[in-house]
């Protein structure tokens, strides 16, 4: 599972990472469809979320995060990609806006090799309409409800969790995340492909047979152990 997180920002309330407060070797590979990539490193940190609470002006809570760094002489290779999120503009008031950063996505090496010819295990992000049951179906695995209720409670718990889970799992940028008292059953997932990160705030349990036409629900296919709720 890929390692990438940056609608958090670390430590610095400027600063997404692996943007330019550090010397670092990035190289353009030379082909059609090339990549920027650095030299980095896996490293633990304090990281930052920023939620938007009225136009123009954002909260922000801290969290403990592992997260991939462009460092000189790192040991493995990241991608750099720019995603989007808000920025303190203005930390002794709140101001923030939306803007562009980039951050460095831990390479595919980091992730589990699959057994060959065995179904897919993990978390994974449905269709719209589409149930868990039937996603899980599709990658030849069974769908986990207490595994997604487990992550729904967590999502209850701690919006920035959850918002960081997303991220890492799916490079899913949250523009806010909120509560939906209406999606019992279906909770967590978005509300639409580029909408809201959404959890179940009265949910008590998770239904995998359950779909919502305007909800990708948010998949644990296979056992607990194959769907890690804090994102390595």
């Amino acid at each position: 599972m890929a390692k990438f997180h940056q609608i958090v920002i670390c430590s610095m309330a400027m600063l997404f990472v692996s943007v330019a407060a550090q010397k670092f070797v990035v190289e353009e590979k030379e082909s059609t469809n090339s990549a920027t990539t650095c030299e980095c490193e896996a490293q633990k940190d304090k990281c930052q979320y920023i939620f938007e609470t009225e136009p123009g002006f954002c909260k922000w809570e801290f969290f403990e995060c592992e997260k991939c760094v462009c460092v000189a002489g790192g040991s493995m290779t990241c991608v750099v990609t720019t995603g989007v999120g808000f920025v303190l503009t203005e930390p002794t008031t709140g101001a923030c806006e939306i803007q562009k950063s980039l951050y460095a996505e831990c390479p595919s090496e980091t992730k589990p090799t699959p057994t060959p010819d065995a179904g897919k295990t993990g978390w994974f992000l449905a269709a719209l309409g589409e149930s868990c049951d039937e996603k899980c179906k599709s990658v030849g695995s069974t769908c986990n409800a207490n595994q997604i209720q487990d992550l729904n409670s967590v999502a209850t718990s701690s919006p920035a969790a959850y918002d960081f889970f997303m991220a890492a799992n799916f490079g899913y940028i949250c523009p806010s995340v909120l509560p939906c008292e209406t999606c019992n059953g279906v909770m967590p997932g978005t509300e639409g492909t580029d909408g809201p990160c959404r959890y179940g705030p009265t949910q008590e349990v998770a239904d995998c047979a359950d779909s919502n036409l305007k909800i990708q629900r948010v998949c644990c296919c296979g056992d607990d152990a194959d769907c890690p709720i804090n994102p390595k």
